[in-house]
């Protein structure tokens, strides 16, 4: 990989947007307890014991023509390879991008790289200023996970929850797949309502694509409350699943 200069430098330490918001914004992250990834990546340690990740909540709960439709492409020629492509290239879009807000080095993948080439000129012009990076978050109800970024960008000075995709082609806003990520976001919100007491009202996912401009799909509060309401149906159906598996292993 190339590595590039860091040019967004003070990103992460500028001050929130000045508005005629009716309350101050938050200048810092105070989180009520913890929650530490276990080292075999299944699920947070926390104030209330081992929880499991809102990625496996939702995971876990895919609607049966989901888990169909995923299975029939791993089952293709070359779907493993495809899958674990799909999922180094994430990883490699969300290591740039936070590199990009902290003002650390980036670099150039000759296989991933046009993702990064189409996501950081919308960061350069869109992307002002971030409260929280990778942040861990739990709640009692019984789940937790990490969020991508909590912070602002120049339309408004509103704080935002932003999330980082990748995808191959476009995705309608209401297909399965965009639906699953904003209710990640929605528990996210509802986390770090609970974690460090910051109530979220907006939330943008951004995918980036290997050909221009990333894809943006916006959601404001009556959106994600609704999407809120899914996700802890799915976490309690997801718990009702563990405890029956559980009764079967007894």
């Amino acid at each position: 990989m190339r590595r590039e200069q860091p040019t967004a430098g003070t990103a992460f330490r500028r001050p929130a947007p000045t508005c005629h918001a009716t309350a101050a914004p938050p200048t810092e992250l105070v989180a009520k307890g913890y929650a530490n990834r276990c080292s075999d990546r299944t699920g947070y340690l926390t104030p209330v014991g081992k929880l499991p990740s809102v990625t496996t909540v939702v995971g876990a709960t895919k609607s049966e023509a989901a888990k169909a439709a995923l299975a029939a492409w791993l089952a293709r020629p070359g779907g493993e390879e495809r899958s674990k492509a799909a999922c180094a290239r994430g990883t490699y879009l969300h290591t740039q991008t936070e590199n990009w807000i902290l003002g650390r080095p980036t670099c150039y993948h000759l296989a991933f790289g046009n993702y990064w080439k189409g996501m950081k000129p919308w960061l350069k012009e869109h992307f002002h200023s971030a409260l929280g990076v990778e942040c861990p978050v739990w709640h009692p109800a019984g789940f937790s996970g990490t969020f991508d970024c909590l912070g602002w960008t120049y339309d408004s000075c509103e704080i935002k929850l932003l999330d980082w995709k990748t995808s191959v082609r476009y995705r309608e806003p209401e297909g399965e797949i965009i639906r699953g990520y904003y209710v990640q976001l929605a528990a996210y919100r509802a986390a770090i309502q609970w974690t460090y007491g910051i109530d979220v009202q907006h939330s943008l996912l951004v995918v980036a694509r290997p050909l221009g401009k990333p894809d943006l799909y916006p959601r404001d509060f009556q959106l994600l409350n609704e999407c809120e309401e899914e996700f802890f149906d799915r976490l309690r159906r997801y718990q009702q699943l563990q405890e029956a598996t559980s009764h079967v292993v007894a």
